[in-house]
């Protein structure tokens, strides 16, 4: 081949997030094949687009937009492997039908998440027998196992990789924050991941700041919060997400390859096999309505349980914002690291936003819906007791 052919063999993708991504060999056919096409009819953010109508983007362009996040960010550090950049765009790969809206039901009935079934697509386990990923990873001498411990952010063998993809400053989220709000038209985005990259250091094995890096990080996290807040806990796209979550569960005939679905294989099957009444409510919009809203106890969860437990199960629904499990510095991720005045430290401990962010997403609140049929119902009895 000629060599001034070879130098043009690269594809370049126009992402409206980040520019013009170059993509080309190794690249270039993990994104040709079958499982990362499928990202392709994965909403990134479920049902979400029921409030937010511009939010129809796709795990395919995040997976993409991450993968160029790694690759800035190796620049930056001057991180020659590629490992965490491959990393970084097969790490959505196993993601299920709707992303996480349907999550909690599939770990119910398979107990499995979505990391786990990454897993088994970037190493051909079954019931991914077929997956091509592996062979293409050998094929440039990369061993499938290591690529998906770091592409799940649990690499023992590279930890600061796999603290690249999914850590306290990570490229996941600062792909997903910024190109989430662009999409749902909220004004919260806006994150100079330029000025962070170029202030961040590596020690040891991990990811950290200096006081220059101070401003952009609490740019992301109060850009979580209100992300969280306004779009991923929105009331309605959670109503939404429960009630196909039960047109699942009442499904006779699911089974474990479900999670192998697209969205519109899913909403086939419900449409199929018993669920259509549901589905076809959820897609018209057609919600169950706010009966009331309160502020989360034990004692107020157990209440209303014992009014609600003489209806039809599937005709109402409790719900808790932020759930239960979203909980600690974990999910808030406020864990950063900077050197501040010669000491390294927490991002609480130099940052007065940070401290006063850290327990935002503990104020939970009890939000019951229900079908129009018991709507009325339900909050005579509520309110009476």
């Amino acid at each position: 081949m000629c060599p001034v052919l070879r130098l043009f063999m690269y594809k370049i993708i126009q992402d409206p997030v980040n520019g013009p991504i170059k993509i080309d060999g190794l690249f270039s056919e993990i994104i040709d094949s079958q499982y990362f096409q499928r990202l392709r009819y994965i909403k990134q953010l479920g049902l979400c687009n029921l409030v937010f109508p511009g939010a129809n983007h796709s795990r395919f362009e995040h997976s993409l937009g991450t993968m160029f996040m790694a690759q800035e960010l190796s620049d930056s550090l001057k991180i020659k492997s590629r490992m965490p950049i491959i990393a970084a765009l097969l790490h959505d790969i196993g993601h299920m039908p709707f992303s996480h809206s349907l999550e909690d039901e599939f770990y119910s009935l398979y107990h499995v998440v979505h990391e786990d079934l990454t897993k088994k697509i970037i190493c051909g386990n079954e019931p991914y027998g077929e997956s091509t990923i592996p062979d293409i990873l050998k094929k440039y001498g990369y061993e499938p196992y290591e690529i998906a411990e770091v592409a799940t952010g649990t690499s023992k063998k590279y930890p600061l990789f796999s603290n690249m993809v999914s850590g306290a400053i990570d490229v996941d989220e600062l792909d997903y924050l910024r190109r989430d709000a662009l999409f749902c038209g909220v004004t919260m985005g806006q994150i100079d991941y330029k000025r962070l990259f170029n202030t961040l250091m590596i020690d040891g094995t991990d990811l950290v700041g200096v006081e220059k890096s101070i401003p952009t990080i609490e740019s992301i996290i109060i850009t979580r919060i209100l992300m969280f807040n306004t779009v991923y806990f929105h009331k309605t796209s959670r109503i939404a997400q429960k009630m196909l979550g039960n047109a699942y569960i009442d499904l006779k005939c699911k089974d474990s390859n479900d999670m192998k679905m697209t969205d519109f294989q899913f909403i086939e099957k419900l449409m199929n096999y018993g669920s259509a009444e549901t589905v076809k409510k959820i897609m018209n919009r057609k919600l169950f309505k706010v009966v009331c809203r309160c502020k989360y106890t034990e004692n107020e969860m157990d209440r209303l349980h014992s009014i609600l437990a003489h209806f039809p199960e599937h005709e109402y629904i409790i719900d808790i914002i932020p759930p239960l499990y979203f909980s600690g510095s974990n999910r808030i991720k406020n864990y950063a690291k900077v050197y501040y005045r010669g000491n390294l430290e927490s991002i609480n401990n130099v940052s007065s936003i940070a401290m006063a962010l850290s327990n935002e997403m503990e104020n939970k609140q009890i939000i019951v819906s229900a079908s129009s049929s018991i709507y009325n119902k339900i909050g005579k009895l509520i309110l009476q007791k």
